[in-house]
């Protein structure tokens, strides 16, 4: 999942005179488009109206191989309203969220609604989230040797637990064998799938068959070493050995975010916390990448839950690390 480009003003969008100015509207349709979304679909709509901004999913942007039950197009959502919200607060309002549709009413695409209230300055942490939205980007590459410090593995946990979401490291060699087992397993499955590898063969921009003009993803950002080579599998990709890739998850630091329920309001709710963590990362200078793609197949999600001792469904692995700087890096 990353950024593509700016999420362009929709037909519906307005404002009035006591509302958004442009420039406000334009500042929060930057933010919301910088929101990582499966593929880079973008899978959402926004639009404004006096101080309110209002966050819709597009149900019909589907990719029925990739992500049959709409999972990440949901976590594609749920980071688009953190950024929603942080934009709200970088331009001095207090922000109340409402998540889905209000009762009574029947909108069931309605992700959230997000209302300025009153003027209110944000606050350091939050400013920092904030600027990290234009630098955040997947980095899907073995990290530096160096490990994450206490400090920073702490804050990052306690970002992972917002919006009701359990947030944990995987620790120790055994918990690291289980997942590589499990991401072995997954990276086989859609490995020998040839609908699942057409549909990802569609999606890469220099693929065949051309890509949506809202959406798509460099075949070169697909990672193929390290632990990332089990995140998006194509064919033609060589699968690490389970033994060494045990070895890369105990020595990265990974964090599982889970929720009590299995429901569409739990996958936005997770991509929140997914988002909110991200920002975490790259304000403290981090480098990181999102795996969710293993996490579709059911016994995947069973498999992780019982073996990591989950108190609920496991959605994303996030990796975090420090980058090694590359010359020319491509951000994604």
């Amino acid at each position: 999942m990353s950024w593509l480009r700016p999420h362009r003003r929709r037909a519906g969008t307005s404002t009035t005179e006591q509302g958004w100015s442009a420039e406000d509207v334009q500042t929060l349709e930057k933010a919301v488009g910088r929101a990582p979304s499966v593929h880079n679909t973008q899978p959402w709509e926004l639009t404004t109206s006096d101080r309110t901004a209002v966050l819709r999913e597009r149900s019909a942007v589907a990719l029925w191989q990739h992500d049959p039950e709409g999972r990440d197009r949901r976590l594609s959502c749920g980071a688009a309203v953190t950024n929603l919200f942080l934009a709200v607060r970088a331009l001095g309002w207090a922000a109340r969220l409402r998540r889905g549709p209000e009762e009574g009413t029947d909108d069931p695409e309605l992700v959230a609604t997000v209302t300025a209230t009153q003027r209110q300055h944000p606050s350091v942490a939050e400013g920092q989230r904030y600027r990290a939205i234009t630098r955040r980007s997947s980095y899907r590459r073995p990290f530096h040797e160096q490990p994450l410090s206490h400090v920073a593995r702490e804050a990052l946990l306690a970002a992972g637990g917002a919006a009701d979401v359990h947030a944990r490291w995987i620790t120790g060699f055994d918990e690291a064998s289980s997942v590589a087992e499990m991401l072995g397993y997954a990276a086989r499955v859609h490995r020998k799938d040839r609908y699942y590898q057409r549909e990802l063969a569609m999606w890469l921009v220099d693929g065949q068959g051309g890509v949506d003009p809202g959406g798509g993803i460099a075949s070169e950002d697909l990672g193929t070493e390290g632990v990332a080579a089990v995140g998006l599998t194509r064919s033609q990709h060589r699968l690490p050995d389970e033994q060494r890739l045990a070895e890369w998850i105990a020595n990265e630091s990974i964090m599982v975010l889970a929720t009590a329920t299995d429901d569409p309001a739990s996958h936005l709710r997770a991509g929140e916390a997914m988002q909110f963590t991200w920002l975490t990362a790259t304000s403290l200078g981090l480098a990181a990448s999102v795996i969710t793609q293993p996490l579709h197949l059911t016994e995947v999600r069973a498999g992780l839950r019982e073996r990591l001792g989950l108190p609920g469904f496991p959605h994303v692995l996030l990796r975090f690390g420090y980058p090694v700087p590359v010359p020319g890096q491509r951000r994604a």
